[in-house]
């Protein structure tokens, strides 16, 4: 009976241990927050099943056409991030340029046609902003995203003190609405580094 026992318990952590071993796994399937839209996740869900690119507050996730991702996270070689998000999104190359003025130093940029916008510092993959519908997190924010949906998807809170608009935050994503009330909508969003000139 001991034997069995010992033998069940070392079958138990060899299987935890190769559960933990993916560099690479395959998209979980997001539930919807209690009280969320069933429909917010779609446009993630949409992303997983035809191959794109989802933002996250960490960085950004890229999916192939069976639905497996990778993370891009903060801190990902420059190029590295550019090859990936070209062959996600499609379409023509990004602007690339660069703002010597920024608060933190000299950062490079990387304008899609898309609306979404990659800050880089020191060769490595720093900050994004979107400012065009189309690309969501996981679980549905998006530029054009209501209010009552953001509050259902996440906790959000108002920065009272912004020069820049309605800013808020909502966990490790910033954002823009288009109203304080429940009528708005948000206008953009963001994540890690930043170059605003607040």
């Amino acid at each position: 009976m001991r034997l069995i026992a010992r033998t069940a318990l070392a079958l138990t952590v060899v299987a935890a241990l190769a559960a933990c071993d993916r560099s690479i796994e395959p998209a979980a399937e997001t539930a919807a927050p209690a009280g969320a839209p069933s429909e917010a996740a779609a446009p993630a869900a949409a992303a997983q099943q035809t191959g794109g690119l989802a933002i996250e507050g960490e960085g950004l996730r890229v999916f192939d056409a069976s639905g497996a991702a990778r993370a891009l996270p903060f801190g990902t070689p420059q190029e590295s991030v550019i090859t990936a998000v070209n062959i996600a999104v499609g379409g023509p190359a990004p602007e690339q340029s660069t703002n010597e003025e920024c608060g933190q130093g000299p950062v490079q940029f990387a304008q899609y046609a898309n609306g979404l916008q990659l800050l880089f510092q020191n060769g490595e993959f720093r900050g994004w902003f979107l400012r065009e519908a189309g690309l969501t997190t996981a679980d549905g924010i998006g530029v054009g995203t209501s209010r009552a949906d953001l509050n259902a998807a996440r906790t959000v809170e108002i920065q009272t003190d912004s020069t820049l608009g309605i800013e808020f935050t909502a966990g490790d994503l910033g954002g823009f609405l288009t109203a304080a009330d429940g009528s708005g909508t948000v206008e953009s969003l963001y994540a890690g580094d930043t170059c605003f000139f607040r």
